[in-house]
């Protein structure tokens, strides 16, 4: 008989054919019919619609660097991650372990847990915030809740402050509802709140204020926020979205930056502007114990009086207890919130296990025991990264640079590893690289930001480093080392290029790193002189000059004369100074120091119907012609359309513009459309490029 399937009665044939289950999912989901080497897929919108532009720019730079950078062929040979998130490799929380072991011959190990967790188990996490400083001073105005201040029900527990934090923002916003992130950030969190069914937007950290949060500029981006929204969504037509929470990590990820008691009042300040306007602050709070001055560790925002009810405060065993793989994690909040929270929990995993609460609890609990055990844990782990943190800023700023007790210990350590000649070279520092201004020190957590920008026009192999992707790709190919780029951690500052890298990883590990990075950026070979940034106010007059030298020199035989000699400088610096707030974003040029060499202009909301995006000029000085500065700026366009989302571009020229033409054609765009313009008095005949952005 044979094997294959049959039907045996003409009864059970259907009335249509279908293709095969597994066939018709594999066309529906096409991102699932390749094997991933590397991350897995960084997932969707909850919606099914494409990330923020915010978002989408960070969930391609992690997918590149967890996956798209890497060769299946040779994933064999071993790279150096230093992306990673993993803690120094140290000995767990004792009293977590003896806890977890104990939790082995508990009677509750034979019995399904409490979706909430046990009482015994809150009850020590609830002692243990209590002697931190949470308070809560606010009345409740809803029954069957102590009024008396906190208790249990204020706490649950699951695996990890990630999950946590994805049904948070469920229970918190609405559609449409914004949630205000920092940029820089942790990349991974940003891209969850948008999965959970909000959207995201940023608030730059700025080096003017040193990278902490400016409470004047958190309110004004609240409030800029919520008019934008109540313009889009009028009352009349329902509910009106709204900045429903701020998420405040403390310390910071990626820039280390702590809010302790020396920064209390700033504490308070963005506290008060949180809860005046009725926005929740999220308080990350998984960094704490890892804050290298003992005496200014972070400040739980529930602590600060009249906050409690307006704060969730997120707690985790992963980044400074060693227990990254037990992915534990609790939270303290408002009961409301923790009875949505705990049904979530239900629904979707009945439970936690009861090991990681018993974790918990040994970690986190208010005995006299706890804390010595503490003090003596996280002073030497906070030398440790201490140690690390020099090690790395003697590699790359040179051995002078680094606090002189872990001198002697770095340069034993790097010589042993590379040899003396070797680590005389590398300890001289990383060519062209530095730290940005204002994070040359590390406060907590075990990630530096470091700037490549100086790479920025530098060509190896044919390519030249112009992007992220570029200086990831670069390392990559050259010395097997991948980090984080400036894209995936929100980096507010778009003409550097930047990454972030762990120093947790072993010495002998970072070192290596460090020495192949050295060499890779001793293969570059030559500079142009010029980079590609969004435009600024100050070069508008500039980018006028080249519009209307531009005009003049390339139309002189297309354009009518009368037109062309209309044209003027002063006129059109006026025109782009007083549409630079509209179109800031829109806007590349490419510059040579303090002088724009060229530029090009893009409209999200095309002219010609039926398109996406649309490339509206792109303009070259005479002199800087063919120089590849043109192909430059397009592609720099190009990027930012697939960023925003858009699956293609038009681009219109004069039809007897024969060198437009061929540049387009060149760049792969194909003639779909004529249309007649007006310009001045006359009428001229374009042709419309269409380009499909991949």
């Amino acid at each position: 008989m044979s094997a294959s399937l049959k039907v045996v009665s003409e009864d059970l044939k259907p009335e249509y054919t279908k293709a095969p289950a597994i066939e018709r999912l594999s066309r529906e989901r096409p991102y699932l019919r390749e094997r991933r080497y590397g991350l897995p897929d960084i997932g969707r919108r909850y919606d099914g619609e494409q990330f923020n532009p915010a978002v989408q720019g960070i969930a391609d730079a992690i997918d590149f660097y967890g996956f798209k950078v890497r060769d299946k062929d040779i994933v064999a040979i071993p790279d150096t991650d230093l992306g990673t998130g993993n803690p120094v490799k140290f000995r767990a929380f004792p009293l977590a372990v003896e806890a977890m072991i104990d939790s082995l011959n508990m009677d509750s190990l034979y019995r399904y847990p409490y979706t909430e967790g046990s009482d015994d188990i809150r009850q020590q996490l609830l002692n243990y915030v209590e002697r931190e400083g949470f308070i809560n001073t606010d009345p409740y105005n809803y029954d069957d809740i102590d009024e008396k201040g906190l208790c249990v029900h204020n706490i649950t527990f699951s695996v990890s402050t990630s999950v946590l934090f994805n049904q948070i923002i469920n229970i918190i916003s609405n559609p449409k509802d914004v949630v205000l992130v920092t940029a820089p950030n942790y990349g991974l969190f940003t891209i969850r709140a948008e999965r959970g069914g909000a959207e995201v937007e940023v608030l730059k950290l700025e080096k003017e204020d040193n990278f902490y949060v400016n409470p004047y500029k958190l309110a004004q981006r609240i409030d800029e926020i919520n008019v934008s929204l109540q313009k889009v969504y009028h009352r009349r037509s329902g509910y009106v979205p709204r900045v429903v929470a701020f998420l405040n990590a403390n310390p910071n990820n990626p820039t280390g930056r702590v809010m302790g008691k020396k920064q209390y009042q700033l504490l308070c300040d963005i506290a008060y502007v949180c809860k005046s306007r009725g926005v929740f602050v999220i308080d990350d709070l998984v960094y704490r114990d890892v804050t290298y001055d003992r005496d200014n560790i972070a400040v739980p925002m529930a602590t600060i009086p009249g906050m409690f009810r307006n704060t969730i405060s997120l707690f985790g065993l992963s980044k400074a207890y060693s227990l990254a793989s037990l992915r534990a994690g609790f939270v303290v909040a408002d009961e409301i919130i923790i009875r949505d929270l705990v049904n979530r929990i239900f629904q979707e995993m009945d439970s936690a296990p009861d090991i990681i609460g018993r974790a918990l609890a040994g970690a986190f609990n208010a005995t006299d025991r706890r804390y010595e055990v503490y003090d003596v844990y996280f002073k030497q782990l906070v030398e440790i990264y201490l140690y690390k943190f020099n090690l790395l800023k003697a590699m790359v700023s040179g051995i002078d640079a680094v606090d002189g007790r872990f001198q002697e210990r770095i340069v034993t350590t790097v010589s042993g590893i590379l040899g003396v000649p070797s680590a005389q070279k590398l300890l001289n520092g990383l060519p062209m690289v530095k730290f940005p201004e204002g994070l040359e020190s590390s406060d907590s957590g075990f990630f530096a930001i470091l700037d490549f920008t100086e790479l920025n026009g530098m060509k190896y192999h044919g390519h030249t480093i112009r992007t992220n992707e570029d200086l990831l790709k670069f390392f990559y190919s050259t010395s097997r080392t991948r980090f984080l780029v400036g894209q995936s951690i929100s980096w507010p500052y778009d003409d550097e290029l930047v990454g972030r890298i762990s120093y947790s990883v072993e010495d002998e590990k970072l070192v290596k790193a460090l020495f192949n990075m050295y060499n890779a950026i001793l293969l570059l070979e030559g500079k142009d002189d010029y980079i590609i940034r969004k435009n600024r106010l100050e070069d508008q007059e500039q980018m006028a000059r080249i519009k209307v030298d531009g005009w003049k020199n390339a139309y002189d035989t297309i354009v009518s004369s009368r037109y062309l000699n209309s044209l003027d400088y002063e006129k059109q610096a006026e025109r782009y100074k007083e549409s630079f707030d509209e179109y800031k974003d829109l806007v590349f040029v490419a510059v040579r120091g303090d002088e724009v060499l060229g530029y090009s202009c893009f409209n999200t909301v095309p002219n010609v119907d039926d398109f996406e995006s649309e490339l509206v000029s792109l303009y070259i000085k005479p002199a800087e012609s063919g120089r590849g500065i043109g192909t430059e700026l397009f592609l720099a366009t190009i990027r930012q359309m697939y960023a925003l989302g858009k699956k293609n571009m038009i681009v219109s020229c004069f039809s007897n513009n024969a060198g437009a033409i061929n540049f387009y054609e060149k760049m792969g765009g194909k003639v779909v459309k004529t249309k007649t313009v007006k310009i001045g008095d006359d009428f001229y005949d374009e042709n419309v490029f269409y380009f499909q952005i991949k």
